[in-house]
Protein backbone atom coordinates (compact mmCIF):
# COMPACT_ATOMS: atom_id res chain seq x y z
CA UNK A 1 0.00 0.00 0.00
CA UNK A 2 1.38 3.31 -0.74
CA UNK A 3 1.18 6.12 1.16
CA UNK A 4 0.78 9.77 0.53
CA UNK A 5 4.66 10.35 1.23
CA UNK A 6 5.40 7.72 -1.35
CA UNK A 7 3.32 9.30 -3.84
CA UNK A 8 4.59 12.44 -3.39
CA UNK A 9 7.80 11.65 -3.56
CA UNK A 10 7.17 10.31 -7.23
CA UNK A 11 5.54 13.42 -7.89
CA UNK A 12 9.06 15.05 -7.06
CA UNK A 13 10.93 12.58 -8.40
CA UNK A 14 8.96 13.34 -11.67
CA UNK A 15 8.97 17.43 -11.79
CA UNK A 16 12.93 16.60 -11.15
CA UNK A 17 13.64 14.66 -14.23
CA UNK A 18 11.34 16.87 -16.04
CA UNK A 19 13.71 19.54 -15.01
CA UNK A 20 17.18 18.27 -14.95
CA UNK A 21 16.08 15.80 -18.10
CA UNK A 22 17.65 13.00 -15.92
CA UNK A 23 17.13 11.54 -12.51
CA UNK A 24 18.44 13.51 -9.22
CA UNK A 25 20.70 11.80 -6.97
CA UNK A 26 18.87 10.24 -3.93
CA UNK A 27 20.87 12.83 -1.73
CA UNK A 28 19.41 15.39 -3.48
CA UNK A 29 15.91 13.76 -3.55
CA UNK A 30 16.36 13.43 -0.03
CA UNK A 31 16.91 17.30 0.42
CA UNK A 32 13.76 18.09 -1.67
CA UNK A 33 11.32 16.32 0.34
CA UNK A 34 13.07 16.81 3.91
CA UNK A 35 13.60 12.88 4.41
CA UNK A 36 16.57 10.88 5.16
CA UNK A 37 18.11 9.05 1.79
CA UNK A 38 17.02 5.46 3.79
CA UNK A 39 13.40 6.82 3.91
CA UNK A 40 13.47 7.80 0.06
CA UNK A 41 14.93 4.30 -0.83
CA UNK A 42 12.27 3.21 1.32
CA UNK A 43 9.67 4.63 -0.20
CA UNK A 44 11.38 3.64 -3.85
CA UNK A 45 11.39 0.36 -3.36
CA UNK A 46 7.42 0.57 -2.37
CA UNK A 47 6.79 2.41 -5.77
CA UNK A 48 8.94 -0.03 -7.47
CA UNK A 49 6.48 -2.84 -5.68
CA UNK A 50 3.42 -0.82 -6.78
CA UNK A 51 4.75 -0.48 -10.42
CA UNK A 52 4.70 3.14 -9.62
CA UNK A 53 7.76 3.28 -11.08
CA UNK A 54 10.44 0.80 -12.46
CA UNK A 55 14.42 0.67 -10.23
CA UNK A 56 17.22 -0.66 -11.48
CA UNK A 57 18.22 -4.49 -10.29
CA UNK A 58 20.07 -2.39 -7.14
CA UNK A 59 16.75 -2.14 -5.89
CA UNK A 60 17.89 2.24 -5.31
CA UNK A 61 18.39 3.77 -8.52
CA UNK A 62 15.33 4.98 -10.41
CA UNK A 63 15.67 3.15 -14.04
CA UNK A 64 12.09 4.44 -15.28
CA UNK A 65 9.89 6.75 -13.87
CA UNK A 66 7.31 6.90 -16.60
CA UNK A 67 6.80 8.60 -19.01
CA UNK A 68 10.47 9.60 -18.62
CA UNK A 69 13.48 6.61 -19.43
CA UNK A 70 16.53 7.05 -17.50
CA UNK A 71 18.51 5.31 -19.99
CA UNK A 72 18.43 5.18 -24.02
CA UNK A 73 14.85 4.53 -25.02
CA UNK A 74 13.85 3.58 -28.42
CA UNK A 75 12.38 7.23 -28.41
CA UNK A 76 14.03 10.74 -28.33
CA UNK A 77 11.98 13.72 -26.87
CA UNK A 78 13.11 17.23 -28.15
CA UNK A 79 11.44 20.18 -26.78
CA UNK A 80 12.33 23.96 -26.50
CA UNK A 81 15.95 22.36 -27.07
CA UNK A 82 16.02 20.18 -24.49
CA UNK A 83 15.55 16.49 -24.49
CA UNK A 84 14.65 13.51 -22.46
CA UNK A 85 14.84 9.51 -23.51
CA UNK A 86 11.16 7.67 -23.73
CA UNK A 87 10.86 3.62 -23.94
CA UNK A 88 7.87 4.15 -26.65
CA UNK A 89 5.75 6.85 -28.58
CA UNK A 90 3.24 6.22 -26.19
CA UNK A 91 5.43 7.38 -23.34
CA UNK A 92 6.89 9.94 -26.00
CA UNK A 93 3.39 11.56 -26.37
CA UNK A 94 3.43 11.31 -22.20
CA UNK A 95 6.51 13.27 -22.40
CA UNK A 96 5.03 16.54 -24.49
CA UNK A 97 1.51 16.33 -23.21
CA UNK A 98 2.91 16.53 -19.40
CA UNK A 99 5.20 19.08 -19.93
CA UNK A 100 2.55 20.87 -22.49
CA UNK A 101 4.84 21.75 -24.74
CA UNK A 102 4.94 21.34 -28.88
CA UNK A 103 7.96 18.51 -29.34
CA UNK A 104 9.52 16.26 -32.19
CA UNK A 105 9.90 12.70 -31.40
CA UNK A 106 13.05 10.73 -33.04
CA UNK A 107 12.58 7.34 -33.13
CA UNK A 108 12.33 4.34 -35.84
CA UNK A 109 9.39 2.32 -37.69
CA UNK A 110 9.14 -0.80 -36.16
CA UNK A 111 12.37 -0.22 -33.91
CA UNK A 112 14.05 -1.14 -37.03
CA UNK A 113 15.95 0.95 -39.99
CA UNK A 114 13.90 3.66 -41.12
CA UNK A 115 14.29 6.71 -38.92
CA UNK A 116 11.05 8.91 -38.50
CA UNK A 117 10.38 12.00 -36.85
CA UNK A 118 6.98 12.95 -35.32
CA UNK A 119 5.79 16.38 -34.36
CA UNK A 120 3.09 17.32 -31.97
CA UNK A 121 2.33 20.66 -32.52
CA UNK A 122 -0.43 22.63 -30.87
CA UNK A 123 -2.25 19.07 -29.77
CA UNK A 124 -1.84 18.03 -33.53
CA UNK A 125 0.52 15.01 -34.31
CA UNK A 126 2.22 14.79 -37.74
CA UNK A 127 2.32 12.40 -39.92
CA UNK A 128 -0.77 11.70 -38.32
CA UNK A 129 -1.32 8.74 -40.93
CA UNK A 130 1.07 6.44 -38.99
CA UNK A 131 -0.17 3.44 -36.98
CA UNK A 132 1.18 2.46 -33.48
CA UNK A 133 0.86 -1.09 -32.41
CA UNK A 134 1.07 -2.78 -29.50
CA UNK A 135 2.13 -6.41 -29.36
CA UNK A 136 1.95 -6.86 -25.23
CA UNK A 137 -1.61 -7.18 -23.59
CA UNK A 138 -2.53 -4.76 -21.08
CA UNK A 139 -2.43 -6.98 -18.33
CA UNK A 140 1.22 -8.35 -19.47
CA UNK A 141 2.92 -4.97 -19.35
CA UNK A 142 4.33 -5.15 -15.84
CA UNK A 143 5.59 -8.57 -16.32
CA UNK A 144 8.48 -7.19 -17.98
CA UNK A 145 7.95 -2.98 -18.44
CA UNK A 146 10.88 -3.06 -20.71
CA UNK A 147 9.99 -5.50 -22.90
CA UNK A 148 6.85 -4.20 -23.16
CA UNK A 149 7.61 -0.68 -23.97
CA UNK A 150 9.82 -2.11 -26.77
CA UNK A 151 7.10 -4.14 -28.35
CA UNK A 152 5.33 -0.74 -29.04
CA UNK A 153 6.32 0.68 -32.07
CA UNK A 154 4.87 3.20 -34.93
CA UNK A 155 4.00 1.43 -38.86
CA UNK A 156 2.85 3.49 -41.49
CA UNK A 157 -0.14 1.05 -41.93
CA UNK A 158 -1.29 -2.30 -40.78
CA UNK A 159 -0.23 -4.12 -43.40
CA UNK A 160 3.76 -3.05 -42.04
CA UNK A 161 2.19 -4.29 -38.29
CA UNK A 162 1.60 -8.14 -39.97
CA UNK A 163 4.95 -8.36 -41.60
CA UNK A 164 6.35 -7.10 -38.57
CA UNK A 165 5.05 -9.39 -36.10
CA UNK A 166 5.30 -12.64 -38.67
CA UNK A 167 9.14 -11.55 -39.00
CA UNK A 168 9.87 -11.31 -35.56
CA UNK A 169 7.67 -14.05 -33.90
CA UNK A 170 5.41 -11.65 -32.00
CA UNK A 171 2.27 -11.46 -31.13
CA UNK A 172 -0.58 -9.06 -33.21
CA UNK A 173 -1.91 -6.71 -30.52
CA UNK A 174 -4.15 -3.46 -30.97
CA UNK A 175 -3.45 -0.52 -33.23
CA UNK A 176 -4.19 3.04 -32.74
CA UNK A 177 -4.13 5.46 -35.21
CA UNK A 178 -1.90 8.79 -34.19
CA UNK A 179 -4.09 11.21 -33.34
CA UNK A 180 -5.90 8.38 -31.03
CA UNK A 181 -2.45 7.54 -29.12
CA UNK A 182 -2.38 11.30 -28.47
CA UNK A 183 -5.05 11.97 -26.92
CA UNK A 184 -4.96 8.57 -24.72
CA UNK A 185 -1.41 9.71 -24.06
CA UNK A 186 -2.14 13.36 -23.03
CA UNK A 187 -5.45 12.01 -21.02
CA UNK A 188 -3.23 9.55 -18.52
CA UNK A 189 0.16 11.78 -18.88
CA UNK A 190 -1.39 15.20 -18.76
CA UNK A 191 -1.15 15.32 -14.66
CA UNK A 192 2.22 13.86 -14.37
CA UNK A 193 3.98 17.11 -13.32
CA UNK A 194 1.09 18.29 -11.10
CA UNK A 195 0.92 18.44 -7.01
CA UNK A 196 0.10 16.15 -5.85
CA UNK A 197 0.78 12.71 -7.87
CA UNK A 198 -1.59 10.09 -7.16
CA UNK A 199 -1.33 6.42 -8.95
CA UNK A 200 -4.50 5.34 -10.72
CA UNK A 201 -6.30 2.48 -9.22
CA UNK A 202 -7.21 -0.51 -11.31
CA UNK A 203 -10.84 1.02 -11.63
CA UNK A 204 -9.76 4.64 -12.42
CA UNK A 205 -7.25 3.06 -15.46
CA UNK A 206 -10.22 0.81 -16.89
CA UNK A 207 -12.32 4.05 -16.71
CA UNK A 208 -9.51 5.83 -19.04
CA UNK A 209 -9.18 2.95 -21.50
CA UNK A 210 -12.80 2.74 -22.04
CA UNK A 211 -13.10 6.62 -22.20
CA UNK A 212 -10.85 6.33 -25.29
CA UNK A 213 -12.58 3.15 -26.96
CA UNK A 214 -9.73 0.68 -25.37
CA UNK A 215 -11.81 -2.45 -24.87
CA UNK A 216 -12.00 -6.24 -25.45
CA UNK A 217 -9.25 -8.79 -23.81
CA UNK A 218 -6.18 -6.84 -24.80
CA UNK A 219 -7.09 -4.04 -22.39
CA UNK A 220 -8.45 -6.20 -19.64
CA UNK A 221 -6.42 -5.68 -16.43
Amino acid sequence: MLSEEDQDLRGELTRAIAELCRSPSLAALAASTGRTEAEVEASLRRLHSAHALLLHPDGRTPWVVHPFALSPGSCWVEADDRGWWANCLYCAFGIAAALRRDAAVHTRLGGEREAVEIRVTGGRVTPGDLVFHLSTPARRWWDNVIHACASFQPFRDEAEVEAWCARHGLPRGAVMTMPALWSFASDWYGGYLRTPWRKRSREEALALFERHGLAGGFWSL
